[in-house]
């Protein structure tokens, strides 16, 4: 390999940066590394971040169209000089060898992308736990072959990216599976390395989890969409869980059905007995998933599956009703529908949960101090 491109697309992570960006620094690279910023109009104080690396000599700032995620991806491609594109998101913290680990797929010259595995942040919240879990258990069915590999914690072939025409840019969520099918249909393999270790920083809280799920519902319409034979999903998102929210949907449509039988004199109850068996079924197999996820990774907060992921299961319903009407509508696609800025990054709940030495650097930056000088990748 004669060399890496890592690109990290930002908007609005002051919270987390530094850490992201240091640890990519810190990695053991043994060919020649460069680290893409990429600022994509943040309203926070990550620009000025960025300003503090932009005289390292590994790194170079590219500025954003201001189009989305998958925009960002892509200018930072175009002006990679590497083979391989490292995508990693701002709120994720690479794990001592991630980039060397990783590079061992691509011996194989068909190896589109190699993807690592992702642990919840030490002191996360209970949905942020949830969600990590939850994908945890689905990482553990796959072998090392898939269909999908997810952005944020991903190497790419950048030749092969250039051959699919690179991530749809109208797609919010979803993007990622997007180029994961197209790279398959061009008959690349696509890899998942479970050595390869990042600790990714979830959305805390009912409302940005909401606000997030409700995203990757609406999303997954929009892939389903432009991908129609991928409707039970693929490898890291199975039939299961595409058919929960669909289910779900079924069961409140059942429910209402049977208010106005009750409100027209007849009798409800086939229509509840329908709507409550459903739900009873999605609730006990997410049980089921619980309990396994707590049994394989030692973790009561699997016990949590059927609550959290009915409320996914609500927003994913949700998306399903604002895309249908947008679509009857002929609104134009954007990807701002289902991917939306976090908010918790500048909440007061996240700030207490930030580490202590990144809750000293923000003090420190308070009171105007300058931020430490960034360390050189190690040869």
């Amino acid at each position: 390999m004669s060399g890496v491109s890592v690109v990290v697309p930002v908007h609005n992570g002051e919270l987390w940066l530094r850490d992201a960006i240091a640890a990519i620094l810190a990695q053991s690279v043994r060919c020649p590394c460069e680290v893409l910023l990429v600022d994509d109009h943040s309203t926070d104080r990550s620009s000025g971040i960025l300003d503090e690396f932009a005289k390292h000599p590994s790194i170079r700032i590219v500025s954003a169209p201001g189009r989305g995620a998958a925009a960002a991806i892509n200018a930072g491609v175009r002006a990679a000089n590497h083979p391989l594109i490292a995508q990693v998101d701002q709120d994720v913290v690479l794990q001592p060898g991630w980039i060397e680990r990783l590079l061992l797929a691509f011996d194989d010259p068909m190896v589109g992308a190699a993807q690592g595995y992702y642990l919840s942040a030490p002191g996360a919240g209970l949905f942020a736990r949830v969600m990590n879990l939850d994908l945890e258990q689905r990482y553990a069915r796959i072998d090392n072959d898939t269909d999908h590999v997810c952005t944020g914690n991903s190497i790419y072939r950048a030749e092969a990216l250039h051959r699919v025409g690179l991530f749809d840019e109208t797609l919010g969520y979803g993007y990622d599976n997007d180029v994961s099918y197209r790279l398959r249909e061009a008959g690349y393999r696509l890899r998942i390395d479970p050595a390869a270790r990042a600790v990714h920083r979830w959305r805390e809280g009912f409302v940005e989890y909401l606000t997030q799920q409700y995203g990757f519902g609406y999303g997954r319409i929009d892939l389903v969409a432009k991908h129609p034979h991928r409707a039970a999903g693929d490898a890291v998102s199975p039939g299961m869980m595409m058919m929960h929210p669909v289910a779900l949907f079924a069961a409140l449509a059942w429910s209402a059905v049977a208010i106005v039988a009750a409100l027209l004199g007849r009798s409800p109850r086939l229509w509840w007995t329908l709507a409550g068996g459903m739900t009873l079924g999605l609730t006990l197999e997410r049980l089921y998933a619980g309990i396994a996820a707590a049994r394989r990774f030692r973790q009561a907060t699997a016990l949590a599956f059927p609550f959290v992921h009915l409320i996914r299961d609500l927003a994913w319903v949700g998306a399903i009703v604002m895309w249908t009407w947008r679509r009857l509508a002929r609104r134009p696609l954007r990807p701002s529908h289902s991917m939306t800025p976090r908010r918790d990054g500048l909440s007061r709940t996240a700030y207490y949960r930030a580490p202590h030495d990144q809750r000293a650097r923000r003090e420190s930056d308070n009171r105007g101090a300058s931020a430490p000088a960034p360390k050189r990748p190690q040869a």
